[in-house]
C-alpha cells in the first residue's frame, strides 16, 4: 500500500506533533532554534490550556494554536496561518496583548507579568517589505533602545525559505513544506533532531489515520460553518445592543425594547442601569 502523506501543516498533525506533552521534545527542539532565551527556561516546558479568558460575557472568544509555559512563567504561543486572511497583523497583536492580560487576577500586580513571544508559521507571505522568511519584533524607539522584553513577535514565512540550508531553522521550516515520504526520508537523514517529528508525521499517515484525517477534515468544513455562524451572530448582536442602548436613551422601557431586538430582558436591564 503506497504511504499517504499528511501535511504537518495541518492543524492536527500539528498539534500531535508539538501540542501534546508526550512530544514534547520536538517543541523543545523546534524552540531551540527560533529562540533565543536562557537555557534552563526549557527544562519545564508545558502545553497550556489553549482558551484564552473572557472576563465577561460578551468579550470575544479567543483560541490559539498551541500556548506553552517556561520553566520560569514565560508565555510561548505558536500559531499556524496556512491560508491567508484578512486582518492577521492584528489578529497577532491582539492574541499577544491577550495573552500578557490573561496573566492577571484581580488585586495582582504588574510586577507578576511574564514575557509573551508569539511565534507565527505563515504557509503564505505576510511582509511583501521583508525578504528574509524569519522576521523578529520587539518595542524599541527610534533610537533602537527597548521600553520592554515583555512582548516578542516571531514571524516565519514558509514561502521565502530558500532551496538549500542558511540557517539552524531551516531544517524545521523545511518539515513544514514536506509532500512525499522521500522528501522526509531524506530531511531525517541529514538532520537527526527531526527523526522523531519525522517519525510523528508519517504515523499520522498510516492507512487507518487517513480515515482519521477525512473524518477531521469534514469536522473542519463543518468547524467553519459554524465560525461563520458565530461571527454573524455576534455581529447581529452587537448591532442588537447599539439598537436597544439608543431605544433606552430615548426613554423606551427595557420591556418594549426587549420586544424589538431580541435580546433577553436581563441584559436589557444592566444596560439601562448602566447607561
Amino acid at each position: 500500500m503506497k504511504e499517504v502523506i499528511i501535511s504537518p501543516l495541518y492543524d492536527f498533525v500539528f498539534a500531535q506533533i508539538f501540542g501534546n506533552q508526550k512530544n514534547i521534545d520536538n517543541t523543545r527542539a523546534f524552540l531551540k532554534t527560533v529562540l533565543e532565551i536562557p537555557e534552563d527556561d526549557y527544562g519545564k516546558l508545558t502545553v497550556e490550556n489553549p482558551i484564552l479568558k473572557r472576563f465577561f460575557k460578551h468579550d470575544k472568544m479567543g483560541i490559539v494554536d498551541l500556548k506553552l509555559s517556561t520553566k520560569s512563567g514565560r508565555i510561548i504561543h505558536i500559531e499556524l496561518q496556512v491560508d491567508k486572511t484578512a486582518h492577521l497583523k492584528n489578529r497577532i497583536l491582539y492574541y499577544a496583548a491577550r495573552l500578557i492580560g490573561d496573566q492577571l487576577s484581580w488585586g495582582d500586580d504588574y510586577d507578576k507579568l511574564h514575557q509573551v513571544i508569539s511565534i507565527v508559521i505563515c504557509n503564505h507571505v505576510l511582509l511583501d517589505e521583508e525578504k528574509s522568511y524569519v522576521n523578529r519584533y520587539k518595542l524599541r524607539n527610534d533610537t533602537n533602545k527597548s521600553f520592554t522584553d515583555m512582548l516578542q513577535l516571531v514571524i516565519l514565512e514558509l514561502p521565502k525559505l530558500p532551496e538549500t540550508a542558511d540557517s539552524v531553522i531551516w531544517p524545521w521550516l523545511r518539515f513544514f513544506t514536506c509532500k512525499s515520504k522521500e522528501e522526509f526520508e531524506m530531511l531525517a537523514q541529514q538532520y537527526p533532531d527531526l527523526e522523531k517529528p519525522i517519525f510523528c508525521a508519517r504515523k499520522m499517515s498510516l492507512w487507518e489515520k487517513w480515515r482519521d484525517y477525512q473524518f477531521h477534515r469534514n469536522l473542519w468544513k463543518t468547524d467553519a460553518r459554524m465560525r461563520e455562524l458565530y461571527v454573524r451572530t455576534e455581529a447581529q448582536d452587537e448591532r442588537n445592543r447599539a439598537i436597544a442602548l439608543n431605544a433606552l436613551n430615548e426613554g423606551l422601557t427595557p420591556e418594549f425594547v426587549q420586544k424589538i431586538t431580541g435580546l433577553d430582558l436581563e441584559t436589557v436591564q444592566e444596560m439601562a442601569h448602566d447607561k
